[in-house]
């Protein structure tokens, strides 16, 4: 039987607020030790460890490692407490290294509390005992896929798991999906509060670079951070939509039933140049499309123009074999 937590939702703003204030609770730039987390985000994941920390059933769980920066930082915050990242490098790794990255920075940093757990976010998830045992995920970083269905799965599929005071904390909170996400789970689980949102004029990427560094000390491209509060001490908020976001999502629907569903990105990017006019943009968009075509053509080649279903074979009817 898990011990009664003994952190409030006070302790939680007191750590919200100084990292608002101050940043990084310890900063190992100077060691080596960076990524694509801003300052604030990866300062609010140190103080949230060291608050559970004497909490014995607690642990720290993230999901989207990429080269290691907020599980290393986390895990020596709170050397006493099990950090777990889930993560298969199959994207933003486009050389393949950033696994090894990973592990040479928990051996050289000394973390050794921390425990990658290399598979597909939604497969780890679904099976999550078979990693953390008996423990329960008292601060929570999904930082993962950022479409809107990853997201929320990131978001229910944890439920059994999380701690009673977990915390968990959203990031790339700029894009609409993710905002969207929130929002419904917010809907969906009302026993959970947004605590405090953030959020930057567009993403870094597109920033001047004064403007970078000032988001890059600051949370970066947005935060979520949302808590348990079953007793009502918060006033429901949502994160901000636009009623115009929701025609992407009819877009995507769309767009999944089409031939050539996987190749929207080369796609959109030719429709870009074209219209743009730009001829030699143009020219090599339609080269990258050809090659993304030709590598998949066998994928594409039995499918309809539209409304491609892939039922084909699904059972014509069925019943819980527990129904009787």
């Amino acid at each position: 039987m898990p011990s009664e937590s003994k952190i409030s939702l006070t302790d939680i703003i007191v750590a919200l607020s100084e990292t608002e204030r101050e940043g990084l609770q310890t900063d190992r730039s100077a060691d080596g030790l960076s990524g694509l987390s801003g300052a604030r985000t990866v300062g609010l994941l140190q103080r949230l460890s060291r608050l559970f920390t004497n909490e014995p059933e607690a642990c720290y769980l993230e999901i989207g490692v990429f080269q290691g920066l907020t599980l290393t930082s986390t895990s020596l915050e709170a050397p006493a407490m099990p950090c777990y990242g889930i993560d298969n490098f199959a994207t933003l790794d486009p050389d393949g290294t950033n696994l090894n990255i990973v592990k040479d920075r928990l051996y050289r940093f000394g973390a050794a509390n921390a425990q990658l757990i290399n598979l597909d976010f939604e497969q780890a998830l679904e099976n999550l005992g078979d990693h953390i045992g008996e423990h329960r995920v008292a601060v929570y970083f999904v930082d993962g896929p950022h479409d809107y269905r990853s997201q929320l799965i990131c978001l229910t599929l944890i439920q059994p798991w999380l701690h009673e005071n977990a915390v968990i904390v959203v990031d790339d909170a700029n894009y609409p999906d993710v905002r969207w996400s929130t929002r419904d789970f917010l809907h969906a689980f009302p026993d959970y509060r947004l605590l405090f949102d953030a959020y930057t004029a567009d993403h870094p990427a597109n920033l001047s670079d004064a403007a970078k560094a000032e988001v890059e000390a600051g949370w970066l491209n947005g935060i979520h951070v949302l808590v348990r509060d079953r007793e009502g001490a918060l006033a429901p908020m949502l994160p901000p939509t636009e009623s115009f976001e929701r025609d992407l999502y009819l877009n995507e629907w769309l767009v999944h039933r089409l031939r050539l569903a996987e190749l929207a990105p080369e796609s959109l990017a030719l429709a870009d140049a074209t219209v743009r006019r730009d001829s030699k943009a143009e020219t090599a968009a339609r080269d990258r499309l050809m090659a993304a075509y030709t590598v998949n053509q066998d994928l594409f080649r039995d499918r309809h123009e539209d409304r491609n279903l892939y039922s084909a074979g699904l059972p014509a009817t069925r019943f819980n074999p527990s129904a009787g």
